[in-house]
């Protein structure tokens, strides 16, 4: 939460700082200056958000996330596989797994909602 308020916040000073620096530069305003300071603007603020939000995090999230992550990435995997061969046993592997993660998301969606 915090580092979507970190990158939203910083997102206007950034853009401002970027377009003070290309004036001290001298670079003409138009279409591909506006371009480069939105593309600035939106990288520095999300890495910051970025670095926010890792920070204020505990660590037992971090590895869940990255668990979570992990498993999506096979699912994705054999998705991909299953859409060269639908066929195969990759797919019926790959529904499988992903109705169990689907579940085990779920759950923990609802289970984090009880109070």
């Amino acid at each position: 939460m915090w580092g979507l308020v970190a990158g939203t916040v910083s997102y206007p000073v950034f853009a401002w700082y970027s377009r003070r620096y290309l004036d001290e530069q001298g670079l003409e305003r138009g279409f591909t200056r506006m371009t480069l300071v939105f593309m600035v603007a939106t990288l520095l603020s999300s890495v910051l958000g970025y670095g926010v939000s890792w920070v204020t995090s505990t660590p037992q999230s971090r590895s869940s996330q990255a668990r979570l992550q992990k498993a999506g990435t096979v699912v994705l995997d054999d998705d991909l596989k299953c859409a060269q061969d639908p066929a195969g046993a990759a797919c019926q592997s790959s529904v499988q797994q992903a109705k169990a993660l689907e579940q085990k998301l779920l759950s923990g969606l609802s289970g984090g909602q009880r109070n």
